[in-house]
């Protein structure tokens, strides 16, 4: 089990006389990406640390604004960004809700690096140095509104390969992406969304 809550806490909780590893990495990952895909477990966290549900899925990104998040298991869920709008489709409930992008900052991790504008602008960042291979940052919203205070992100040479993100109450939701292909071919179909009949939509 990839286990970033116990590394990152260790990162914290330690000072480096180095600089610029991971802030190198992070500034040429995000600045050459145009797509990205992956193959993803999430688990999150409650306030004491203790797992309270795993799901896995796939994710396909195209800058700027459009990305295909899909959980797998346990519960089928797909959320869609099209770069105006975003869908999220709950097939158990059949139930589609619908919002503009920019109302939904948070609605899955990947959007932090769907946005044309550098991660600075939006984050304060702070490298934490190297843990099990990859290097660490610290990014805490300048923005006082958003459902998350933390992002931790982990990345090797070839790019993004983890995240944590903090909520406000104390829960900690950790993504690990496997089987990763960066700026590779993606096809614009993959961010259309049409509700299936007979599901009811929620919202614009």
């Amino acid at each position: 089990m990839f286990k970033v809550l116990s590394m990152v806490g260790a990162l914290l909780g330690m000072s480096y006389a180095w600089a610029g590893d991971g802030l190198d990495q992070l500034n040429a990952f995000t600045n050459e990406l145009v797509s990205f895909s992956a193959t993803f477990t999430q688990t999150v966290y409650d306030g004491n640390s203790r797992p309270i549900q795993e799901s896995n899925g796939s994710v396909v990104l195209m800058r700027p604004g459009k990305f295909a998040w899909h959980y797998e298991s346990p519960s089928p869920q797909k959320i869609i960004a099209d770069g105006k709008k975003i869908w999220v489709y709950d097939m158990d409930l059949a139930q589609v809700t619908v919002k503009t992008l920019d109302e939904t900052l948070s609605a899955t991790p990947i959007m932090l690096l769907g946005g044309d504008e550098p991660l600075s602008t939006q984050f304060t960042i702070r490298e934490l140095g190297p843990s099990d291979g990859l290097q660490w940052l610290e990014l805490i919203p300048k923005a006082a509104d958003t459902d998350f205070e933390t992002v931790y992100m982990g990345l090797n040479a070839d790019g993004l390969v983890a995240m944590e993100l903090r909520d406000n109450f104390g829960q900690a939701t950790q993504i690990r992406f496997e089987d990763i292909y960066v700026n590779g071919l993606v096809r614009e179909d993959a961010f259309e969304f049409t509700p299936p009949v007979g599901v009811d939509v929620i919202g614009q």
